[in-house]
């Protein structure tokens, strides 16, 4: 019955389609639709949601496009992402090369690592609240009890928030990237690095040529999906600071939040929400054209 005649004669079964049709009718309710109804949004001077606006043409993108605050949440972004990154594939890298060697390690390591990655993140953001808090917070109290400083540090609410929330949301992230790089470190061969101590290779030499290489696609799909994933972060953010003081921390999510839920900007929003997409596409493909690895 599920058996259809081809024009060339050939039989083809309609099972798989109707398998994957649930899947492709979700995609399109949360996705396509939803993106339609952005993009249209856009072109209109909607304010709360659920009220219609009128067509404004391309006043809502000339406003976005000459408005200082949203290419300044981009230099936050841009801040927040390359620090977030580095620090991760440094801490991944760092971790699973030191665990690698021993099974017994690995196996600990493994249950321990993902557990700040399991944690919801509501509950790491008021976790790190009362470590870091300027006026309750526990690193305060220890280290003034330490006489180690004279004054609580206001590490959440002052000039280095940034900083703070990269840190904490590398300590929720990391294990991801070192279980990862882990199992792909499982796959190299161990004669590889057996020949290259014969003919006297180093450490670094053997990083380099064979465990780099060895890495390249697990490195470009973390490379490419992550630095995407972290920029669209938004609740820690949200969580702990919710983009201050003074807007340090707000970052393009942020932004756009602030519009949509804040403002009541709705159609505002969603040229900026456009706009964002545009450039985040953009850049996507021409990282993945300049770090996908070569086929051999």
């Amino acid at each position: 019955m599920n058996l259809v005649k081809h024009k060339a004669g050939r039989r083809f079964s309609i099972l798989p389609y109707l398998l994957i049709a649930p899947l492709v009718l979700w995609l399109i309710l949360t996705i396509f639709i939803p993106v339609i109804n952005v993009i249209l949004e856009s072109f209109k001077n909607t304010t709360y949601v659920g009220t219609k606006g009128e067509n404004v043409g391309l006043a809502n993108y000339k406003s976005v496009l000459t408005d200082a605050a949203y290419w300044k949440s981009w230099g936050k972004s841009l801040i927040w992402v390359v620090g977030c990154t580095i620090l991760q594939t440094i801490l991944g890298f760092s971790v699973a090369l030191l665990v690698r060697g021993n099974k017994r390690i690995q196996k600990i390591a493994k249950n321990w690592m993902i557990i700040p990655w399991i944690i919801p993140t509501i509950v790491v953001g008021i976790m790190w609240q009362w470590i870091f808090n300027g006026s309750y917070g526990i690193l305060n109290k220890m280290l003034m009890s330490l006489n180690l400083i004279s004054k609580p540090l206001n590490l959440i609410g002052g000039k280095g928030s940034m900083l703070t929330l990269i840190f904490i949301n590398v300590w929720h992230w990391f294990p991801f990237t070192a279980v990862i790089l882990l199992a792909g470190l499982a796959t190299i061969p161990k004669e590889l690095y057996e020949s290259a101590s014969v003919d006297g290779a180093g450490g670094l030499r053997k990083f380099l040529h064979i465990t780099l290489p060895g890495l390249s696609n697990i490195t470009f799909a973390l490379g490419v999906v992550g630095t995407l994933w972290c920029f669209n972060i938004f609740d820690i953010i949200w969580t702990l600071t919710s983009g201050g003081p003074l807007d340090t921390t707000t970052t393009v999510p942020i932004y756009i939040y602030r519009g949509a839920f804040k403002s009541f900007k709705i159609g505002r929003t969603s040229a900026a929400s456009v706009l964002t997409s545009l450039i985040l596409l953009v850049f996507a493909i021409i990282m993945i054209r300049a770090t996908k690895p070569k086929e051999e």
